[in-house]
């Protein structure tokens, strides 16, 4: 029995948009009932049986290539009221999910998941990194990662930067600086400091067009001899999903698309990687089964995949449901009855990590903004 008792262990910005039958002491397997959500969702009408909205795949798996038009939609789609949450507010920046406590709690789960997944290590290149070190964290967050990082090597320099400064730690060590910055525009005077540049989480934030882009940022503020470490989502590992998830992985790539994002980046990262200029490119993807079969990194992983989700209703529904849901509960609906499909089916989610070094000396000419990219790596790599 998957048996958490959430009154003792989750956060109470957790609790508020989980369902209210997971509080006290019920079992937080009731989780994977359909129906059992807030008297709002409860009331809500289903008009469309899911099995009837399932989109299959020829591998069994809920890959969707990025260029898929799943859907004919209208040129101004129709809002669906609902709930809605904070969301960053920078200009020009596409990242979907939110900006709030609930999301904070979120990201603070997701990294020890991470770091259960990999060996219980949260540094995975071969950088040797000590007090002296400087280390830049690219899209910080909450700042679970960075603020590990500290405890794991104190007095270690960390420069943090985000789009978006609502879930920034506080209060900071000494040690610590943040700044609410795109990865797309790194300062020059940055240019050859960092020994490790991490970051993680990406890939509902940059467009396609973006990706070299900050990945040639990247490169030019590591330090000649530093590494870089990413860690993203990759749906086509995905295995074992049912149909409420299909559904959901279908509405995720149509709005990756209309967006301009990659959903598949993690696919073609370890190449753009490359193509920036690194070497020694090492890439490990990992599965988790998300079921209390798992034991806790199951538990943890389904968590984290239903919160994340759940975080994706105003964007979604704000362009109009995709044409594949037509209310908020019937969005409320699909994702309790995915999370049923995870626990029944064992499914798996999957995550990949990419680390690469700065060769000592090197022939790339460094951009100095954005715009002054060469973007022809994207297109001769991802044609």
């Amino acid at each position: 029995m998957f048996d958490i008792r959430w009154s003792t262990q989750a956060p109470s910005s957790l609790q508020a948009i989980l369902p209210i039958t997971t509080m006290n002491s019920t079992p937080a397997a009731l989780l994977f009932i359909p129906g059992l959500r807030q008297a709002s969702v409860q009331r809500a009408s289903i008009f469309r049986p899911f099995a009837s909205l399932s989109v299959t795949s020829p591998t069994g798996t809920a890959y969707l290539p990025q260029d898929s038009v799943l859907a004919t939609r209208p040129d101004k789609p129709q809002l669906i009221p609902h709930a809605t949450r904070y969301h960053q507010s920078a200009p020009r920046a596409e990242y979907l999910l939110p900006s709030d406590r609930i999301e904070a709690d979120r990201l603070q789960l997701q990294h020890d998941m991470f770091k259960a997944l990999y060996d219980n290590k949260i540094l995975l290149s071969k950088a040797r990194l000590n007090k002296k070190s400087q280390v830049l964290d690219s899209g910080v967050g909450s700042g679970s990662w960075l603020m590990a990082l500290t405890k794991e090597i104190p007095g270690i320099s960390i420069q943090g930067i985000d789009i978006e400064g609502n879930l920034f730690p506080r209060p900071l060590p000494n040690n610590v600086n943040l700044a609410r910055m795109s990865v797309l525009d790194l300062p020059l005077k940055w240019t050859n400091r960092f020994d490790l540049v991490h970051q993680r989480g990406f890939v509902l934030g940059l467009r396609r067009e973006e990706w070299p882009v900050a990945l040639a940022q990247l490169y030019r503020v590591t330090k000649p001899g530093g590494y870089i470490q990413l860690l993203d989502g990759n749906l086509s590992r995905a295995r074992n999903v049912g149909p409420a998830n299909k559904v959901q992985n279908a509405m995720l790539a149509e709005l990756c698309r209309r967006r301009g994002l990659m959903l598949n980046v993690t696919d073609h990262l370890a190449d753009m990687v490359r193509a920036a200029g690194f070497k020694d490119v090492k890439e490990d993807g990992r599965n988790i089964v998300m079921s209390s079969r798992n034991g806790k990194m199951g538990r943890d992983a389904w968590m984290n995949q239903y919160l994340a989700f759940k975080g994706l209703k105003t964007p979604m529904l704000k362009a109009g449901g995709l044409n594949l849901v037509q209310t908020e509960g019937e969005f409320d609906q699909m994702i309790e009855d995915m999370g049923r499909e995870w626990e029944e089916k064992g499914g798996e989610c999957g995550y990949v990590v990419i680390c690469a070094r700065k060769p000592l000396k090197s022939h790339h000419r460094y951009p100095t903004t954005s715009a002054d990219c060469d973007l022809h790596v994207e297109r001769k790599n991802l044609a």
